[in-house]
């Protein structure tokens, strides 16, 4: 299945950058061991998953919805939304990242606290893959999922944290067919 490669600008770059350091420096002062369901804190952990929601941003912008019909919940980090990390028309989409080495091995993870909230609703859940630097601005758009289609044909599995896995490569949805179901 083919993906669809979206560029980011130096100037979201930039911003993904800020928003990173700036989300680690807010879980550290807390103590925390990490943002959200993960056990890490790390700039490069959260630039993955910024990056990937800018860039899904832009790719809802380029085939989807005006900017003005967006709403960015990645945003307020510390406030986290129950529709996901972006909304459009009440739909609301999470943006799951990961690195391009471990893709091969795990694809499409999501803690099963998260995944509870998303079926409940009705979310649909992104699949990308970038670096965790801001020198390469290359974020692949995978697939996507409903959720529940991830809770009816997941398996449990234990990366940095519990996640339910959707194993089957064929059960990923081409992201042309968002294209065409959002349309």
């Amino acid at each position: 299945m083919e993906s669809t490669d979206i560029q980011l600008t130096q100037q979201e770059l930039d911003w993904c950058l800020e928003y990173a350091e700036k989300i680690v420096k807010h879980y550290s002062k807390k103590g925390d061991k990490g943002s959200g369901s993960y056990n890490h804190n790390k700039v490069d952990s959260n630039l993955v998953g910024f990056k990937s929601e800018v860039a899904t941003k832009k790719w809802f912008k380029t085939y989807i919805a005006d900017d003005d019909e967006i709403k960015c919940h990645y945003e307020d980090y510390l406030n986290p939304n129950p529709n996901g990390d972006i909304e459009i028309s009440s739909q609301g989409f999470e943006v799951k990242g990961l690195r391009p080495k471990h893709w091969p091995k795990y694809k499409r993870c999501i803690p099963p606290r998260q995944l509870d909230k998303y079926v409940k609703n009705n979310a649909i859940v992104i699949w990308t893959v970038t670096t965790g630097d801001v020198d390469n601005p290359l974020v692949e758009i995978k697939g996507w999922n409903w959720c529940h289609e991830v809770k009816e044909h997941g398996e449990f599995i234990h990366t940095i944290c519990a996640n339910i896995w959707l194993k089957d490569d064929e059960r990923m949805r081409n992201i042309e067919s968002l294209k065409e179901m959002l349309s």
